[in-house]
């Protein structure tokens, strides 16, 4: 039947008009020039306390090792590594003076390389962490109507709902953040994830590095082991809990071998029919040599199909760098958790899509709105943290660059061109950031209405 027969003027209006409402807002670049130079020139110095005497350097800065400003959002997510003073307003904070103080001198007789290096340099001390988007469209792929034996007039979805952890028990695990150990607190949130998921799906975990010592001498046999401490099935408060219990983080890192089982143990869970959800939780960069990016591409390619989230918890830049390029080649979605908050944040957004995916069977139209109600603000949220973050980064280049032509330190003309780099490389970087927004956002209402369109037909044929 017709689309208009079934949903309704009504309907149709009060959704769109719902989605609508979550668009972006229109972006502004931050015309903040004038405002700054008068506001540096009447502000007098802020002292800090000692402590923060520890990110200054006594040394001249290395402007060479700076990497290129990004010229798409995707570099700028991509870029590797998060600035010294990354979520930090720059207000004339001493610790922030003292560096920009060690500032080479620029004027107009300076040569396009040194000019070219100190604008990287700037920016990698303010670069904020964009993140690609980690929105669950594919949710809607594991929604779909499928008829076993052609025959069937019956509704039915996917068959099963696997949730597998891959949590990293390396030493590293074992460092401290408020009075817990990260491995503690790590354990605490999965608890409270697979607790939460519903009762029909499937969950397992996995563990690595959880055998010898980080010494050179264990490292063959921390190298070698990965335990699936739970073993794939529904959840079982006790049992869980127990499996959590078993180990504590010990030994080296190797994250390449526990992909490769995951992959071997799940051929069975063809994607086709069910829905496989990878999570990898890690603090660092793989130490093994177990290759991490190829196996987790090799899982991506299978007939599996995963739907991959990879986590990292308080990771360094070379863990950062290894961890978004194994989701950049999985097609999965990596999130940066430097607190337990944030870890809990991320694990919810599945176990809001498994409730969706449990309740389908019994009221397939609510869950079509409520899957598209919940990415449509997941959508909105991931929007609204980009522009949070580019918007502080553009806005503290600006600060940082009047600083040092009110120093002296960059001349007239300089000042002009890192202008001009820093507006140009924002104005990219809205408009990309945008441009997804809105492509997701058309995908995400396309998807409700065609899945709207299979509920009505299979409804109108059962009824004929």
């Amino acid at each position: 039947m017709k689309r208009q027969k079934w949903l309704g003027l009504a309907f149709l209006l009060s959704c769109m008009l719902a989605a609508c409402s979550q668009e972006e807002p229109e972006a502004e670049v931050p015309n903040q020039q004038e405002e700054v130079k008068e506001n540096l020139a009447e502000t007098k110095e802020v002292q800090v306390s000692a402590s923060s005497s520890e990110q200054t350097t006594e040394s001249e800065p290395n402007l060479h090792d700076a990497l290129p400003i990004p010229k798409s959002f995707v570099e700028s997510a991509e870029y590797e590594g998060t600035g010294m003073f990354a979520g930090k307003k720059f207000t004339n904070q001493k610790e922030i003076t003292d560096v920009l103080d060690k500032f080479p001198v620029l004027t107009e007789n300076s040569s396009e390389q040194e000019i070219t290096e100190a604008k990287q340099y700037l920016l990698s001390l303010f670069k904020e962490d964009l993140s690609m988007v980690d929105v669950p469209i594919d949710q809607w792929e594991s929604m779909q109507f499928k008829d076993p034996n052609e025959e069937s007039e019956s509704i039915q979805l996917k068959e099963n709902y696997n949730v597998v952890i891959l949590l990293d028990s390396s030493g590293s695990m074992a460092n401290w953040e408020n009075n817990k150990t990260r491995m503690q607190l790590a354990k605490e949130s999965i608890q409270l994830f697979v607790e939460n998921l519903p009762e029909q799906a499937n969950v397992s975990l996995r563990v690595y590095g959880h055998v010898g010592t980080g010494n050179d001498e264990d490292k063959a046999k921390s190298c070698s082991k990965v335990d699936e401490v739970y073993p794939l099935g529904k959840y079982n408060n006790s049992k869980f809990s127990e499996a959590l219990n078993k180990f504590e983080p010990a030994g080296w890192t190797p994250t390449g071998l526990a992909i490769k089982q995951v992959e071997e143990d799940l051929k069975k869970f063809n994607g086709e029919e069910n829905t496989n959800i990878i999570y990898i939780v890690s603090d660092g960069v793989e130490t093994c040599d177990t290759n991490p990016v190829g196996a987790i591409k090799s899982l991506a390619e299978s007939n599996i199909q995963p739907v991959v989230n990879i986590i990292g918890y308080h990771v360094d830049n070379d863990g950062l760098a290894q961890l978004k390029e194994m989701a950049k080649v999985s097609n999965g979605s990596y999130v940066n958790a430097v607190s337990q908050e944030q870890l809990n944040a991320e694990f919810q957004q599945t176990v809001d899509m498994a409730k969706i995916w449990s309740d389908w069977h019994d009221n397939a139209q609510g869950t079509l709105n409520q899957l598209f109600d919940t990415i449509q603000l997941q959508l909105n949220n991931w929007y609204d943290q980009q522009q949070i973050l580019k918007n502080r980064e553009y806005d503290n280049l600006l600060v940082a660059v009047n600083y040092l032509n009110k120093k002296g330190i960059i001349d007239m003309k300089v000042f002009l061109e890192f202008d001009d780099s820093y507006r140009e490389y924002f104005l990219i970087v809205d408009d990309e950031t945008r441009e997804i927004f809105l492509e997701l956002d058309g995908l995400n209402r396309e998807s409700f209405l065609d899945n709207w369109d299979s509920i009505n037909d299979r409804l109108l044929e059962n009824v004929n």
